[in-house]
C-alpha cells in the first residue's frame, strides 16, 4: 500500500507544514511506501536530506497531484489552497482523503479524516505532529537560539537584528533566507547556524525564540523553554502552543523579550507526547487497514 503526502511549501509560506507532515509520514514509513509531493522542488530535496523521508518530488502547482496519483489513491493533505470544489474534488478522487489542518473551527467534511489538535469525535484523529527525534535527551550546548522561521521575503529580520544584539544570542538561518542574510545578520549574533543544522540546533537549546509556531513545538518537545513572537493577529496555533508551555511574546517588542526571558515558562512536553504523531500515526493505520 502507498500513501501518498502532499504539503504547501514557497518562499512566502515556509515549511512548517512541510516539518508537520513530514513527521507523520517518517512514522509511516515504517509500515508502508510513502511517496511525499511538495509545491517546489527544493523543499522535496530538503525534505529526503533532512527530514528523514525516502522519496519526494516538488509538483509545482497542488492540483498537479492527479498527475502522480491515480483515483482511489490514499493522500494526506497539508496546504489551504484549494477552494470549495476542488476540496470535494479531492475526497471524490481518492480511495481514502487525509486532510491536516489546525485551524480550531475547521470540522471534517463527509468522507474525509481530519487530523486536528484541537478537534475529537467521527473523523477525527486528534494529535500533533512533532518529530518524534526532538523527545530525544540531547546536551543543551546554545543558550539562547533565535528562529526567525523558514521563510522572510520581505526581509524583516534586517530590522528585529540590531535590537537583539545586546541579547547574546545565536540565530537559526530559515531554509528561504536570501543568500545575502548571513552576512548581514551575522555582526548581531554571537553564532550563526545554517539550516542545515536546524534539528541538532533546536534539539541543543535551552532558551528558544521563534516566529514559527511548528518550530516552537519542535522546541517544547526538546525541552526548551519557549517564547513565541506573534507575525498575525489570527494565529491558528496559539491554544496549542499555550497548552504546550510556550510563553506567547505577542508582536515583537525588545522590552517585552526582555521582560520573557526573566520570567519562562516551563515546556510542557508531555502535553506533546499525549498527542504524539507516533499515536496519530496508529490510528491512521488502523483506519486504513479498516477501510481497505
Amino acid at each position: 500500500m502507498t500513501i501518498y503526502f502532499y504539503a504547501h511549501t514557497d518562499n512566502r509560506t515556509g515549511l512548517d507544514r512541510l516539518r508537520r507532515s513530514a513527521a507523520l509520514a517518517k512514522e509511516l514509513q515504517k509500515e508502508y511506501e510513502v511517496y511525499f509531493m511538495t509545491t517546489e522542488f527544493r523543499s522535496a530535496t530538503y525534505a529526503k536530506q533532512h527530514l528523514g523521508i525516502k522519496k519526494a518530488v516538488g509538483i509545482e502547482d497542488f492540483r498537479n497531484v492527479g498527475t502522480i496519483c491515480e483515483r482511489g489513491d490514499i493522500l494526506v493533505y497539508d496546504s489551504n489552497e484549494h477552494n470549495e470544489t476542488i476540496h470535494q474534488e479531492m475526497i471524490d478522487f481518492f480511495g481514502a482523503f487525509i486532510r491536516i489542518s489546525y485551524d480550531p473551527k475547521d470540522l471534517p467534511k463527509e468522507k474525509e479524516i481530519l487530523i486536528s489538535p484541537y478537534i475529537v469525535g467521527e473523523n477525527v484523529i486528534n494529535g500533533i505532529l512533532v518529530d518524534m527525534d526532538y523527545f530525544k535527551d540531547r546536551e543543551k550546548s546554545i543558550d539562547k537560539l533565535f528562529f526567525y522561521g523558514d521563510s522572510d521575503y520581505e526581509k524583516r529580520m534586517l530590522e528585529i537584528a540590531p535590537q537583539l544584539k545586546d541579547f547574546q544570542m545565536e540565530f537559526l538561518e530559515g531554509f528561504y533566507f536570501f543568500v545575502d542574510m548571513e552576512e548581514k545578520l551575522t555582526p548581531f549574533f554571537t553564532t550563526y547556524h545554517p539550516y542545515e543544522e536546524y534539528q541538532e540546533s533546536i534539539r541543543s537549546a535551552r532558551t528558544f525564540l521563534s516566529f514559527s509556531p511548528q518550530s516552537a513545538l519542535e522546541a517544547v518537545a526538546a525541552g526548551a523553554k519557549t517564547i513565541y513572537i506573534q507575525s498575525k493577529e489570527e494565529d491558528e496555533y496559539l491554544s496549542v502552543l499555550e497548552r504546550a508551555g510556550v510563553k506567547n511574546l505577542g508582536y515583537f517588542d525588545a522590552t517585552h523579550l526582555q521582560e520573557a526571558l526573566l520570567n519562562p515558562s516551563v515546556p510542557n512536553k508531555e502535553y506533546l507526547q499525549s498527542l504524539s504523531v507516533e499515536k496519530v500515526a496508529k490510528r491512521l493505520s488502523e483506519y486504513l487497514k479498516s477501510s481497505s
